[in-house]
């Protein structure tokens, strides 16, 4: 990737909400938002971080704060600091899609609120892409097929997952509406950890495809078929993840601990 970190990426990261998570402070709330933002590809390898003074006054937190927030990622991996020219933070590594993770994510889940995540996803997409069928200018296509080309060309399971979600909530940017946008954050801080794990294996083509059909549609300015491309694209994804929800549930059944 390379370049730095632009204040509105920094400004979505600052967007994100922890779900049913118990955060001891304020620096582990930081800390979460931007691991978060990077595991959703808003923050991306190779890109420099803003200086400390400018991330603090985004994130609303105290200089001392960033610091702390900042030192635990770089124990993490995913951010080193580099002295001299060209010095600064840097982003540095991507979160690993574990089948553990996932699994132990899906379980938290009670199916009801699980299916009301996906139903809240697909028409969140739907109303996106038709705004962005009505308000997307050239450019915006241009930058969501690249976004598209960069999970069309993706095999690794932790870039299909960054790539995907930076996908959907750069429709939300080109639909122009900043509350939407904030939700599709929040929505996809929820949904990603539950994507492209092993049972997702077979569902990359599939994926671009729905991709294509949703893009061909904003870019047409067919506001209906943009909509209706991009709910049709969540509820299949849902369905996988209800499916390995309830197989999770019956193999519990069967084997309990």
């Amino acid at each position: 990737m390379g370049g730095t970190v632009s204040l509105r990426a920094l400004d979505m990261a600052a967007q994100v909400r922890a779900q049913g998570q118990v955060m001891s402070g304020r620096a582990e709330q930081v800390t979460q938002q931007l691991e978060t933002a990077i595991g959703l590809g808003l923050l991306n390898p190779g890109e420099r971080l803003p200086p400390e003074l400018v991330m603090a006054d985004r994130l609303g937190v105290s200089p001392l704060t960033l610091r702390q927030s900042l030192a635990v990622l770089r124990s993490k991996g995913l951010l080193e600091t580099r002295r001299g020219r060209g010095g600064g933070s840097y982003v540095t590594g991507m979160l690993a899609v574990r089948e553990t993770d996932i699994a132990r994510e899906l379980r938290n889940y009670k199916s009801s609120d699980l299916r009301d995540l996906i139903d809240l996803a697909a028409s969140t997409a739907g109303s996106t892409a038709r705004l962005a069928s009505r308000r997307s200018d050239e450019l915006d296509v241009r930058r969501l097929r690249s976004l598209a080309q960069r999970f069309a060309s993706s095999s690794e399971p932790h870039m299909l997952r960054q790539a995907d979600a930076r996908l959907h909530i750069g429709v939300g940017v080109a639909a122009q509406s900043r509350r939407l946008t904030s939700l599709l954050i929040q929505v996809h801080a929820e949904l990603s950890p539950l994507t492209w794990g092993e049972a997702w294996r077979l569902e990359h083509s599939n994926a671009v495809q729905g991709h294509e059909d949703m893009l061909a549609m904003i870019e047409q300015g067919d506001a209906a078929a943009a909509e209706d491309s991009a709910i049709a694209h969540f509820e299949r994804e849902g369905a996988l993840i209800i499916d390995q929800h309830l197989d999770l549930l019956t193999s519990d059944l069967a084997d309990p601990q």
